[in-house]
């Protein structure tokens, strides 16, 4: 490439520069502003009052705990379904179809039909009464029953997310092989 063409790379990656800058730059700055904005100017006092909040140390705990729960789980899940598309033959079309149903359904809708699955008067506590495990309704989703609600929240996250994580982890090892099969290629040539 001469020199006076030394530019046209950079030329071809602007548009994905721009929309990066337009979709994740822009809004990270806009949320720090207004993490630090208040009447008297820039200040840290938002954050004071964050870290000074009761909730706060119990949502952060939680949030990792729910994470340290989650992730592996997804995780071994993602691979376990990845290797089950893989060796199976017939059917993998309907396999893969119905474990992204979750990833067409809006949140909303999926916090919708796990409310109507766990609440009092759900699904669950009706099947689970129905068949003699439990002798009344279980309140599942209530602080009453933190392990309950614990589990409940993780289970429909693992529900949500896990066909991404598989879609993801498939990429990357897709990724991967193409990168090794370039070192591959160059090392001969």
């Amino acid at each position: 490439m001469t020199k006076d063409r030394l530019w046209i790379p950079y030329l071809l990656i602007a548009p994905s520069v721009i929309f990066l800058a337009a979709l994740f730059v822009v809004p990270l700055v806009q949320t720090v502003w207004l993490s630090v904005a208040s009447d008297a100017g820039p200040s840290l006092a938002n954050y004071q009052t964050m870290w000074n909040d009761l909730n706060f140390r119990d949502a952060v705990e939680n949030t990792l705990l729910l994470t340290a729960v989650v992730v592996p789980v997804q995780i071994a899940l993602s691979l376990a379904m990845g290797s089950m598309v893989a060796k199976v033959g017939a059917g993998r079309e309907t396999i893969l179809w119905i474990w992204t149903i979750p990833l067409a359904v809006s949140d909303l809708a999926a916090g919708l039909v796990w409310l109507a699955i766990l609440q009092n008067s759900g699904f669950l506590n009706t099947v689970l009464f129905e068949m003699g495990i439990i002798e009344r309704q279980t309140a599942w989703l209530t602080y009453e029953t933190p392990l309950a609600l614990f589990v409940a929240i993780a289970v429909a996250e693992i529900w949500r997310s896990t066909a991404i994580v598989m879609i993801i982890i498939v990429i990357i090892i897709i990724i991967i092989i193409i990168i090794i099969i370039i070192i591959i290629i160059i090392i001969i040539i």
